[in-house]
């Protein structure tokens, strides 16, 4: 596997094998490099776009969590939740879009002590404006492959994930035996 990278100091399998236990290990080890780097680098890409539409990536899908909620309207606590953030880190991004008017603070119908969050006319325009950016940056990303690749991507995504669900087990395993 012999790829051109823009960093000086990327291992590859032969430096890796100095201290992995086995040949197949550095393997695996130099493709888990590769997919690490092409996420990484994907995602800056991605990014660029996001904030050339004045988004970040968070903001983006709370937009789309908000767009498709009943009344447009979702709970602080959902939203963290559904974006798998912690409360606070959604408190902070839910503060600079209230300052944006793209949501706003309304008081919940059922409970007059909670609040929700709504998106306003201005966060829908924003969203949509920037949607057919979206398409295009992942039809861009995307474009190389052939449909029988797009299909076989997503079966090997679908094993990582399971392999990463693993690790996640093993970690709470590992965590509740200390």
């Amino acid at each position: 596997m012999t790829t051109n990278y823009d960093f000086n100091d990327r291992p590859d399998a032969a430096r890796i094998s100095l201290v992995a236990g086995s040949t197949g290990e550095a393997e695996v080890a130099e493709l888990f490099l590769n997919f690490q780097w092409a996420y990484r680098e994907m995602q800056r890409q991605y990014d660029q776009v996001l904030a050339n539409s004045g988004l970040s990536e968070s903001k983006f899908i709370i937009l789309m969590f908000l767009a498709q909620a009943p009344q447009q309207q979702l709970a602080p606590s959902v939203i963290a939740d559904k974006l798998g953030a912690t409360r606070a880190t959604v408190s902070k991004l839910l503060k600079g879009m209230v300052a944006q008017a793209w949501v706003a603070r309304v008081a919940s119908p059922t409970d007059k002590r909670s609040t929700l969050i709504q998106l306003t006319a201005s966060g829908q325009q924003s969203v949509t404006a920037f949607l057919p950016h979206n398409f295009a940056a992942v039809q861009t990303i995307m474009a190389p492959l052939s449909p029988a690749e797009i299909d076989q991507l997503n079966g090997l995504l679908q094993k990582i994930n399971q392999g990463t669900h693993n690790l996640n087990l093993e970690l709470e395993r590992n965590q509740h035996a200390k």
